[in-house]
Formats: C-alpha cells, structure tokens, sequence
C-alpha cells in the first residue's frame, strides 16, 4: 500500500519530493500528495517529513511499549527544539549545566525549517572589519518608529544579545564554517556559504528548508548532543511545576509509553506559535477560522504550534498579550522555490483580478492582504501571458541569493512543466492553482468571470503599459541613508532593489495563465509577556524559574493590523527567537 500525506500538517516543505527516487509526489494548491501508482512504500518520505504527516496505511509506525512514570532529574528543561530552543540548550550546555530538551515531534526545527534569514546588527567580524557600532542609533531609531509599543529594556537586550550570539556561535560553534561578513544593501551582514544539505541540480532537487532556521537547529542539535545534552522526542510536556513559593520545580511530559516526570530548578518555554490551534485561533483570532464558503488559509506554521506552550503557562497566571495577527499573501506555487512563483505572482506586469471580476493594477506586495480579505472567496487571481511568467522567471535567474544550488536555467527550460502540475484536473475535487487556457475568452470562462468585462480589463491594462514607469521605489525607513557611516546603504544595491520597477509587459500571446493568490497564515503573533531576561510575567513580575523565547511570546512583537508584527529591518522572525533563547539561558543560568 502507498504512502500517504495528512494534508492538515503539510505545510509544503518540500523535503519529501525531494527524497523520492520514484517522483510520485506531487503539489496540489500548496499540497503535497502522493501518487498510488508511482509510490513503491520505500519510506524515504517518511524518514526526512519534518512534521511527522507521512505514513502507511499497513506500516504503521513502531511505538513504544507502555511503561511506569520515569522520573529525570536536569539542572534546566527547555520545551521545544525550534530555533530559540536550540539556541538556549546549546547555550545553557556551555555554561555546564545539565539540560534536557523535550520535543513533541520527532525532529528538531520546527517553525524554524522555514525561516531564511537572521541579522547581525554587531559581532567580531564587524569590529574586525573596521566598522563602528551603530546599536544604540538602530536602538533609538526604532523605538521611535514603534511609538513606545515595546518594552525599551527588551529591546535593548535584544540589540546586546544579538552581538553576544554572533560572537557565541563565532567562538564556540564554529559559525565561520557556514557564514561570511559580507555587504549587504542595509550594510555589513552575513551571508551564507554552505551548501544545503538536499539542494542539487535536477528539477527536482532544487529545494531546500530555510538557509538560517535550518543550519541553527540542526547544527546546535548535533553540539548540543556531543555535550552531554539530552533530547526526547515525541515528548510534549504536559504541566509546568512549581513549589509552595510559586517558583518552578519541575516539568511533567508524556511519551508514548507513559509519563515522564523532570526534576528542574528552571523551564524555558520554547514551543512556537498557536497557529494550528483551532479554539486559540477563535478565541483570539477569530477571522482565519470564520471563513465558510471562502478559500482556506494555508498554515505556514509548524505542525507543532498548537499553543501548548502558552497554555501552560496561563496554568500558571503568565501574562499574555496577543497582539495582532501575521498574514501574507502567496502565490499559488511553492516548488521549486520562492523566488520564482513570486516573480510570477508579485510582479508589475500583469493584473490581478477577483472572484467577483475585481481588478487590481498590478503588482501586490507580500504583505497587501487587503484585496484578498475584501473578496467573498478569499483568493484573486494573477493574469498573464506565455511571455510575462517566462521574463519572471528569467528576472528570478538575477536572485541567486535567493536560490543557492538551484538549476534555474534548467527550470526556465520546463516552467511550464510546473505550471501544468499545478493545473489540477477538473474531477480532482481541488480547486485550481494554476488556471491555463489558449486564449483570453477561455481563460475568463474558466475563472467564471463577465468575458466582455474581462477583455476591457486586458485591453486597459496593455493601454497602461504604454505609459513610463513611476520614478522611485518606495525605500524601507530602515534603509534611509541618514549620516555618514561607512556601512550606509549602498546606493546601488539600494537603486536594484527598491528602484524603479522594470517596464510593464503587455498581455499579447497565449497560452495564458491566471495564477491563485491566497492567504497564508505565517504565525498567530503574541503569547507571554517578558522583561529584558526572558522571564515570564505574573501581573508585571517574574515567575521564579519561568522563561520563555521565541514566537510563543509577546517579545518585541509591534501591535497592529494584518501583516504587522516583527519590527521589520532590525529582528527577524528568526532573529527574535535566537536572540531570546540566548538571553533566556544566560539569565537561566545565572539564577540556578
């Protein structure tokens, strides 16, 4: 019997396709399935799916016989193996304590698998470099971008701990083997060199996880191991303990065979976002979940983050501030890798037009959810010809650092291979991703839109592409080139990046394409409260022991509306989560 996929955890990861020796499976609406007829059960799939939703049928997975509770004992117990919590029991394990890690799944990594980049606002290579010290400007700059939104003594520590991190992983776990300091368009910045483990050459070998988030977890995960330091899978933790002080004493955890109980003297909670957490998810954030008759949100998160983590916590009276919500817009492709289905989807040639014959001029930013959350379905659709995808493509060749070991000539070659893959057959009972037609009279049928309307739209639309483009790009107020520094912007980085579009191409020659934008869910943003050491907060107080990291708190999160979240340009999702990990098991550390 074939292997199969439980499509409410595939979060598209990609990792599955690129083990199988057979090429059975496939994309469908941001779905992996797989092929009975091309599937010969080898297992591979099952062995590299992070998030645990591959099995067979008549091959279920071994499980561990029942047993009396086990009772550990550890000087520290960090829950969660994600990037923060990677980072905190490496840490903490340098520092000579004794750490244990629970894990509910069966691999490290978590959400982390798909976080791509991470800042270094200073570190050795910086002072070695020559270059000044620019946090305390970063620092007041963008405290007054966030209005007082933020805990300034957090932030502040998040600014020093970034440095003391880099220069961390510099001494002690040989960082200089995978990244360089290199000049990036908002100055000095790392940059990647190692290969990812999986990238390749073949079509369908050009994927990989996330550059950063990947090589951090894995990478600690290995150190961490070779230190004495100890991880159970398929462990989540269940209760967090504390004495008659309130402060914590312990963790209680269950495995498959019964439970485990942790003697400890402090928790750092690590468990990531509630996004896969339906009660959470309506209690807090109820627009993801109200949504009958429209197109599902596709959870970008973890399989993993459930919530459980805050829930604990809240057993405990934590502090939990969710602050708003974190929502994208996606193009309706995610193989082989990003840049390209969003050259496609997100470019300036084009249209977009909704469900109900809506049009939207040109290019959508990834963040522009509005006309998604107007139209009643949820989705729009991005027109263009033959021509356009294959100069976004083309365009996608100029990212390299966007795709490093990918084949992109190779791809350019078979685009339209791709694209028919995700053209999904009309008895398949899956909405289309990809919608293909010869000509524009069929295209509108097939979207189920007015055909004269329809026609009018291209025909202003090609008028439009007569005229010059605009002047100027819009630059990020992180990149404003507000003083002499020798690591301003460069201004032609800056000029290629966020200058002025390329000309927009008309829509002349089929076949012709209407690929879905939808929404995707990235994570539900907010959770516990913590000061400038990572604890957590009981009515504006530490809980003794209690500490916590990553996107399972409130952190240096900025309130808002859709798509609002991180401070963009100072700490990435994935910055966040490293940096809190370590100050978490420093000040961890320091109490024991």
């Amino acid at each position: 019997m074939p292997n199969v996929i439980n499509q409410e955890y595939c979060s598209a990861c990609h990792q599955c396709r690129v083990e199988c020796p057979m090429n059975a499976i496939r994309l469908k609406n941001a779905k992996y399935w797989i092929d009975p007829e091309k599937c010969i059960s080898c297992g591979k799939c099952v062995k590299v799916c992070h998030n645990g939703c591959i099995s067979n049928p008549e091959k279920p997975a071994p499980k561990m016989a029942p047993h009396a509770a086990v009772q550990k004992k550890a000087d520290l117990v960090v829950i969660g193996a994600g990037a923060a919590g990677m980072v905190a029991a490496a840490k903490a394990t340098d520092l000579g304590k004794r750490v244990i890690v629970l894990e509910k799944m069966h691999e490290v990594g978590g959400s982390a698998w798909y976080a791509a980049g991470f800042r270094c606002h200073w570190s050795k290579w910086h002072e070695a470099a020559g270059s000044k010290d620019k946090r305390k400007k970063e620092y007041d700059r963008f405290l007054k971008m966030v209005d007082g939104n933020v805990d300034p003594k957090l932030l502040w520590r998040m600014f020093e701990a970034n440095a003391e991190f880099i220069d961390w992983m510099i001494d002690e776990h040989d960082l200089a083997s995978a990244y360089k300091l290199t000049k990036t368009p908002m100055g000095l910045g790392l940059e990647g060199t190692f290969e990812w483990e999986r990238a390749g050459t073949r079509i369908d070998k050009m994927i990989g996880p996330g550059e950063g988030g990947w090589y951090m977890t894995t990478h600690l995960r290995d150190d961490f191991l070779k230190k004495g330091g100890e991880i159970l899978y398929k462990t989540p933790a269940k209760h967090i303990l504390t004495d008659e002080t309130g402060a914590v004493c312990g963790v209680v955890a269950q495995d498959e065979g019964g439970e485990v109980k942790i003697d400890c003297k402090a928790v750092i909670v690590a468990t990531g976002c509630f996004s896969r957490n339906k009660e959470l998810m309506n209690r807090f954030q109820p627009m993801f979940y109200q949504n009958e008759g429209k197109e599902p949100i596709h959870i970008f998160a973890g399989a993993g983050s459930n919530g459980d983590g805050i829930l604990m916590c809240e057993e405990l009276g934590a502090d939990i501030d969710y602050v708003n919500r974190r929502v994208n817009m996606f193009g309706p492709m995610r193989h082989p890798y990003p840049c390209v289905s969003l050259n496609i989807a997100l470019g300036n040639s084009g249209f977009c037009i909704g469900t109900q014959g809506d049009v939207f001029e040109g290019s959508l930013g990834m963040q522009e959810v509005s006309p998604l959350t107007k139209d009643p379905k949820w989705h729009i659709w991005k027109v263009v010809d033959h021509n356009i995808a294959a100069n976004a493509i083309a365009n996608a060749m100029e990212q390299p650092e966007q795709a490093p070991g990918m084949n992109l000539k190779a791809f350019m070659k078979n685009w339209e291979d791709v694209l028919n893959e995700e053209a999904i057959p009309e008895d398949s009972g899956i909405d289309d991703a990809v919608v293909i037609a010869d000509t524009l009279e069929e295209l509108a049928k097939k979207l189920g839109v007015d055909e004269a309307a329809f026609l009018q739209h291209v025909a202003e639309y090609n008028e439009s592409t007569k005229h010059p483009a605009p002047a100027g790009g819009g630059m990020p107020p992180m990149m404003m080139d507000d003083d002499d520094d020798e690591e301003k912007p460069d201004p032609e980085m800056l000029a290629k990046m966020f200058g002025a579009p390329k000309p927009k191409l008309p829509i002349g020659e089929g076949p012709f394409y209407a690929l879905k934008l939808k929404m995707f869910h990235e994570n539900a943003v907010g959770g516990m409260t913590i000061d400038e050491n990572a604890s957590v907060l009981k009515n504006g107080q530490p809980i003794p022991g209690l500490y916590a990291a990553g996107d399972t708190t409130r952190g240096i999160m900025v309130p808002g509306d859709v798509g609002v979240g991180y401070i963009e340009g100072v700490f990435t999702a994935l910055t966040q989560a490293l940096n809190e990990g370590y100050i978490a098991a420093v000040a961890a550390v320091d109490s024991l």
